[in-house]
């Protein structure tokens, strides 16, 4: 009888091992809320938008990645720094336009929804010239 509740515990204790290990694997795995791909538009006003591709990788204390990886208009960020009090963050590339010249891309934005796997990013972009603002979500 002693052997049947001593291998009870035994099961009972390796089900919650492994299911704790499950759920602390899975929550480990979402990692720096800005890591990943951002998907959304920019532009000028509400007529004029542009799609727009982000690739963004959280490195100890900076932001790096990629704006539009595989499209002509690709452009590594050069700068990337958040303000994690404010969940604010400034980005800078450098990007070609369509005639293939070198135009900068700088961007403006703020987290939203920070703890939801449907957060967002919003602010302000400006490709040379051309400023406006900008909506984006995770994928």
């Amino acid at each position: 009888m002693r052997a049947r509740g001593f291998c009870s515990v035994c099961l009972w204790a390796c089900v919650t091992l492994t299911t704790l290990t499950m759920i602390a694997g899975a929550a480990a795995q979402e990692g720096h809320p800005l890591i990943g791909t951002w998907s959304g538009d920019w532009g000028p006003s509400a007529t004029q938008r542009n799609p727009v591709l982000i690739v963004m990788e959280w490195k100890t204390t900076t932001l790096s990645g990629v704006i539009n990886p595989g499209y002509p208009d690709e452009a590594p960020i050069k700068v990337g720094t958040l303000d994690s009090s404010k969940w604010t963050l400034h980005l800078e590339a450098d990007s070609k336009d369509e005639r293939g010249n070198p135009v900068k891309v700088i961007v403006d934005g703020k987290l939203e929804n920070i703890g939801s796997p449907n957060r967002t990013l919003t602010g302000t972009w400006a490709r040379g010239n051309v400023k406006g603002n900008f909506k984006l979500a995770r994928e």
